[in-house]
């Protein structure tokens, strides 16, 4: 950190100075205060004029200096999400925000100095580093992430050709190289990685500012916009309190009845306590983490003049620890001003985009999609900083855009309802404390006999599993003529071989040899084609949401949040149990949130009744671990946040002053 910035600062919020001391970070006791974060705040239609003007200006810029013809160049890279393909999910409404920015943004254009770069996500179809898609090393455990990485340099070093060799004339000199990157889930992981990548092995800094090595032009790192950043590269997380074969076999009650069995001290009744409610709660204590590989690289440096990351406050999968942009040191945690970590609610793909419209049984339609909020915000973030968007979309882009006001007044409502705070740690815990006030109501409901949602779900499946039937047979269709065109390439290379090994030299044989080269290039021409479609009509497939069992986890997932709460209670009242209660003071305050909503809604009669926040549950912000089912998350874990490498922030920690106290029964009282 440079000494003009203001450590106490970071974006519009406001946090108390470092206390952290060596032995505390190096036991991962990092309290919540440490984490400057920022609410989302109000959505609205339209670009800003700031913003526009910032745009305007970058545009004048990017068209060079008339006189001189000095060369301004910009690079934007956008790395999807696992599983996340923008030829893929388009047909479906699915598309995420990096797929949705990457069209908004301008095109490719050399002779303006502008390459866009969209890298589809890993785990599905990229044709260009032999990626076939669809694979569980790749959406489990991130494979071929780094062959995207070099797909991105490839990029990079290919588009800079002509404007170094322009450049070798003293009147076309390049004014500055301009970088950004986006990137969500994984892709935000890639993005960080990449930005590593381009400043280790194309750059050099020299007093605070970035070279390029080929020619030592000024090179500036501009904007980084990120989506709830996801590693989990290698062996996952989750791995610590999950079998392997269990989570490819999806069996969840097996997967959950192991943990507790296995890992008592992930049982939620161990989990929920501390002396005097301090931090530590870890529902997948080990040494997997996920960092592996170019997981290990994501690290932001500095010099990045922007960055913006937009994490999803309701997301609690095991498999998907959020790897925050701040990280631990031996001094602290170093607090950067343009560094912006900022929570949405919503679950990982209600913010960084995804969801089909109607998967989970919500957002029916595209513009009620929660994740077009962020969207909407993500791209002012990079309009203000002067990233090359388009301001005029087009009708295909505005449609990417467009938001349901009743959606867009929801996500107001619920931001005013949930106040304001400066840190990670409170930001998460407040809101999830309003999802749980949300998620025993419904569950209220549904042991009342209400079936809305389950119906809904089912509904919403049906008319999945149609479309699954017609695209399967178009899948096994071109499966069959690509087989066929394989076949067919395979016996042509057998015929010239023979050619080859009888051929004794004459213009016959040569003839016969040149017909048949003839029929293997075409041929071979004919299967690439094949292939690629029978592919692309693969990742369509692949793309399609899977509802077969979201019934029946919902069922169970609040079963076992009744069976979490349950035990909880009971080692707070000390029965069934040979230790003496616990004192409720040593509750840590996810759990406390977590017991008030239930008590709230069951023993007290006062739940939450806010129409408008009920309906954002309901209809905007999904299940994601009800859609999963490939781990052995409990319904009461807390989020695992990771602040470098592999130490966690245990931001689940109540303060001991009277005031905070105060605070946060104020907040529990204020769901009621």
């Amino acid at each position: 950190m440079t000494s003009s910035q203001n450590s106490g600062v970071v974006g519009d919020a406001k946090t108390p100075a470092l206390k952290a001391t060596g032995s505390a970070l190096r036991n991962a006791v990092d309290q919540s205060r440490e984490i400057a974060v920022e609410p989302s705040g109000n959505t609205s239609t339209g670009v800003k004029a700031g913003n526009v003007a910032a745009a305007v200006k970058t545009a004048g810029a990017q068209r060079g200096d008339a006189a001189s013809c000095k060369q301004v160049i910009w690079f934007s890279f956008f790395f999807d999400g696992t599983g996340n393909n923008r030829d893929a999910d388009l047909e479906l409404l699915k598309h995420s925000n990096i797929a949705r920015l990457y069209r908004a943004h301008k095109e490719t254009n050399i002779d303006e100095g502008i390459s866009s770069v969209y890298i589809p996500g890993v785990g599905t179809y990229f044709r260009e580093i032999g990626d076939d898609g669809g694979s569980t090393s790749g959406n489990a455990f991130g494979a071929m992430g780094e062959a995207r990485l070099e797909f991105a340099a490839r990029e990079f070093e290919g588009f800079l050709r002509r404007p170094l060799a322009l450049a070798k004339a003293p009147g076309n000199a390049i004014k500055e190289i301009n970088i950004a990157v986006f990137g969500f889930s994984r892709g935000a992981a890639l993005a960080r990685a990449f930005l590593n990548l381009l400043m280790k092995r194309y750059c050099r800094l020299e007093s605070e500012k970035w070279r390029l090595r080929q020619g030592n032009w000024p090179v500036r790192f501009r904007f980084a916009g990120l989506f709830d950043t996801v590693a989990s590269v290698g062996l996952p997380m989750s791995t610590n309190n999950t079998g392997i074969y269990d989570s490819v076999r999806s069996d969840v009650p097996g997967m959950i009845a192991e943990r507790l069995d296995d890992y008592e001290n992930t049982r939620p009744e161990t989990l929920a306590f501390s002396r005097a409610g301090e931090a530590g709660a870890d529902p997948a204590p080990g040494k997997y983490a996920g960092h592996t590989e170019w997981g290990a690289r994501l690290h932001i440096h500095e010099t990045v003049e922007e960055v913006r990351h937009l994490v999803a406050a309701h997301e609690y999968r095991n498999s998907f620890p959020l790897d925050s942009i701040r990280f631990s040191s031996s001094t602290g945690i170093p607090e950067v001003a343009h560094f912006h970590e900022i929570i949405y609610p919503g679950v990982h793909s209600d913010v960084g985009g995804g969801y089909t419209p109607g998967e989970g049984a919500r957002a029916s339609r595209p513009s009620q999609n929660l994740c077009l909020i962020a969207l909407q915000h993500m791209y002012n973030f990079a309009l203000k900083s002067g990233v090359p968007m388009s301001l005029e979309k087009s009708e295909r882009t505005r449609s990417d855009f467009n938001l349901d006001a009743k959606v867009g007044d929801a996500y107001n409502h619920y931001v005013k309802a949930i106040g304001s705070f400066s840190t990670l740690g409170e930001g998460i815990n407040r809101h999830m404390a309003m999802y749980y006030a949300w998620r025993f109501y419904a569950i209220r409901k549904r042991l009342e006999g209400d079936v809305g949602m389950m119906s809904r779900i089912r509904s919403a499946d049906e008319k999945f599993q149609n479309i699954k039937e017609v695209k399967s047979k178009e899948v096994n269709i071109l499966s069959k003529k690509s087989t066929d065109a394989q076949i067919a390439l395979s016996n042509l290379m057998e015929l010239r071989e023979i050619q080859a090994s009888i051929s004794r030299g004459g213009d016959e044989g040569d003839s016969a040899q040149n017909r048949t080269d003839l029929q293997l290039q075409n041929a071979r021409q004919e299967y690439n084609f094949k292939r690629d479609q029978y592919l692309r009509s693969k990742a369509r497939l692949d793309a399609l949401p899977n509802m077969e069992r979201s019934n029946e986890l919902m069922a169970f997932y609040d079963q076992q949040l009744l069976i979490d709460v349950r035990r909880i209670r009971d080692k707070l009242s000390g029965k069934k149990t040979s230790e003496k209660p616990r004192n409720r003071d040593a509750l840590r305050p996810h759990y406390k949130f977590l017991l008030d909503a239930f008590e709230n809604e069951f023993d007290k009669g006062r739940g939450l009744r806010d129409e408008k926040i009920l309906w954002l549950f309901d209809n905007c912000i999904h299940d994601s671990l009800s859609g999963f089912g490939k781990d052995a998350t409990l319904p009461s874990d807390p989020r695992v946040v990771y602040i470098g490498g592999d130490v966690k922030l245990k931001y689940a920690r109540l303060d001991t002053n009277k005031s905070s106290e105060q605070s946060n029964a104020d907040w529990s009282e204020a769901l009621a």
